[in-house]
């Protein structure tokens, strides 16, 4: 499943082609504008002016042209709309007219050597730099067990007691006590959906859910999630392929 990780300023910018024909061609006028500055020198102005203009349009034209081709390259890698479909998920998860609300975050991770790594903002809050992009282990956590057993796994906080909780995540789901405390303790209950290969034999991705109330993930709402994943997973295989 070709889910890509999203790349960002210089580093995406320079594993582009148009990037490299935009710095061609602005060496290649730089020769062209000395050659209209050499005959402007000798008086030959009619030259001058034929080989600047000449120059100039070149290289509009070509920066022009390679500028919608980043924007193309852009658009082609980019997870806005795979974030769409998870709003839509979320809101029917969700609503905001539940009366209380529930505070339901979802992300999708994808596999990166022995990490996982977050392609798709947290839908359900408030965005933060530094989300995507970020990794997390592949040995630690709901999302990694899920990758490593490659199933469907959903599971509710044992302990209301902060450092009880602490323990819990150590013991069960292999966190260092320092992982531990940087996880956000307002959650209950989490879930997470592998998406898989054709043929069923590694995980591509993971669709990561987590909730601040025990049992929000009853079984109603698990079946409308492997719909949903099902769904997410076709339109992934055409946007992406």
């Amino acid at each position: 499943m070709p889910i890509p990780r999203p790349k960002k300023g210089l580093r995406w910018i320079f594993t582009q082609a148009p990037t490299y024909d935009i710095l061609t061609v602005s060496f290649a006028s730089l020769v062209g504008f000395a050659s209209a500055a050499n005959f402007a020198a000798q008086n030959r102005h009619r030259s001058a002016v034929a080989v600047g203009v000449a120059t100039a349009v070149i290289w509009i034209a070509t920066a022009v042209k390679q500028a919608i081709a980043l924007t193309e390259a852009r658009k082609k890698g980019s997870t806005h709309e795979l974030e769409g479909c998870l709003h839509t998920l979320h809101a029917v998860l969700a609503p905001a007219a539940a009366d209380p609300p529930a505070t339901l975050r979802l992300a999708i991770h994808v596999p990166v050597g022995s990490m996982l790594e977050q392609v798709t903002e947290y839908i359900g809050v408030s965005p933060e730099a530094g989300r995507i992009g970020r990794q997390f282990s592949a040995n630690t956590g709901i999302i990694g067990k899920a990758y490593r057993e490659n199933q469907v796994l959903v599971a509710r906080r044992v302990n209301d007691d902060y450092e009880l909780y602490v323990q819990e995540l150590v013991k069960d789901w292999n966190y260092t006590p320092e992982q531990a405390r940087r996880l956000n303790p307002a959650v209950m209950a989490w879930m997470a959906v592998p998406f898989h290969s054709p043929e069923r034999q590694r995980v591509d991705a993971i669709l990561y859910l987590d909730a601040n109330k025990r049992n929000f993930f009853s079984q109603e709402r698990q079946e409308v999630i492997l719909a949903a994943q099902s769904g997410i997973a076709v339109f992934v295989g055409k946007r992406y392929a």
